[in-house]
């Protein structure tokens, strides 16, 4: 058998990546695959214009995809270009054989050749498939371990304490130059973290769907902003399809019908269609973690009865701010992120900082 052809994906790909997508569900208690809409990369090229895919083609079928988008990073007091790796997915016929390795080593050299200079990647943990690209043979380079990450899906069903310390407001465009300088602030308690300008935080507020201002909120306190975070629906451009249930799943989901006329439940689960969430991203506090967790419990409790299933929060397992969601319902879901740079000499140091990695919200996408 011919090997596969990798090479750019291109527009006029759109519908068979759009149908390999639906081919490479994702089992677990719920199995599903992505959705991306109205085009495969729409999100991606509105977050970075620089993102881009590769597929392996074999004749007229694309049988693989990988791709990358880019954002800049503070590593270790300096500023750098990283790319993240996201969209892996194999036809099943093939990934016992080297499509998904070569897609991998082409996306790592790609970014490793260019001005970026280093990739990240996540993946499952304790997925043997997967991990086999970290031990640095076949040609693709040495990585580095950069920690545990955790999922974890928030269930809106439980009222939770707000308090009255914070005022909890929609923020106003004369509030930009406040938040950006939040983040840059927040983003010191991290080994590595995304570096968030006023103009980066104007063109995604004015240019991604569900990002807007008006989707963010912070908690003041004396008139200062102490805590930002946006609630993201991003289902206009990606969605997950639910395929299938486990029992306890639809037990769960039954129960949530019979008991939603009594209480607030959230919206249930449900065969054929896309799971309804949000996403807490661009989130940060200026030392006062107790201002994170009012807008986090305030989103929690708008949203009791709504018409959303899950609240995401996606970060390092050592990242303090799950500490803030203490009484949430939920459950979790755990990955590990590697990082392959074209400079081995960074990995010591990044080893050495027991610190996590502030997400960006390229990487949750």
């Amino acid at each position: 058998m011919t090997s596969s052809v990798i090479r750019k994906a291109a527009e006029a790909d759109n519908d068979r990546i759009r149908e390999l997508s639906k081919r490479c569900f994702q089992e677990g208690v719920i199995t599903m695959f992505i959705n991306r809409t109205p085009r495969f990369n729409t999100l991606h090229r509105l977050i970075d214009n620089e993102a881009w895919h590769y597929v392996a083609c074999r004749g007229d079928d694309i049988t693989g995809l990988v791709g990358v988008v880019h954002f800049p990073v503070r590593i270790a007091d300096s500023e750098a270009k990283a790319g993240y790796m996201l969209d892996l997915r194999v036809e099943s016929e093939y990934r016992g054989g080297m499509t998904a390795f070569r897609l991998v080593k082409k996306a790592i050299d790609e970014v490793r050749d260019s001005d970026a200079g280093m990739v990240i990647a996540n993946f499952l943990k304790d997925n043997r498939h997967s991990l086999v690209f970290t031990t640095g043979k076949g040609g693709i380079p040495e990585s580095c371990c950069l920690g545990e990450n955790r999922i974890f899906n928030i269930l809106p069903v439980r009222r939770m304490k707000t308090g009255s310390r914070f005022d909890v407001s929609v923020p106003a465009g004369g509030d930009i130059a406040e938040i950006v300088d939040l983040y840059r602030k927040y983003s010191r308690n991290f080994k590595m973290a995304p570096v968030i300008t006023e103009e980066s935080f104007r063109r995604i507020t004015e240019t991604v769907e569900g990002l807007s201002l008006d989707n963010f909120l912070v908690a003041r306190e004396n008139g200062k902003i102490r805590a930002v975070t946006a609630a993201w629906d991003e289902h206009v451009y990606k969605s997950y399809q639910v395929l299938k249930l486990t029992f306890s799943i639809k037990v769960a989901a039954f129960l949530m019908k019979v008991l939603s006329p009594f209480i607030k439940t959230p919206y249930p689960i449900t065969l054929n269609e896309p799971l309804r969430q949000l996403s807490l991203v661009m989130y940060a506090h200026d030392g006062c973690d107790e201002a994170l967790g009012t807008l986090f419990r305030h989103i929690n409790n708008k949203h009791r009865g709504g018409k959303y299933t899950l609240i995401m929060l996606y970060a390092q397992q050592n990242d303090p701010v799950f500490r803030l969601i203490k009484g949430f319902t939920g459950v979790s879901v755990n990955s590990e992120m590697y990082l392959f740079a074209k400079d081995p000499g960074i990995y010591q140091n990044l080893r050495d900082d027991n610190r996590p990695v502030l997400f960006d919200v390229a990487m949750v996408l």
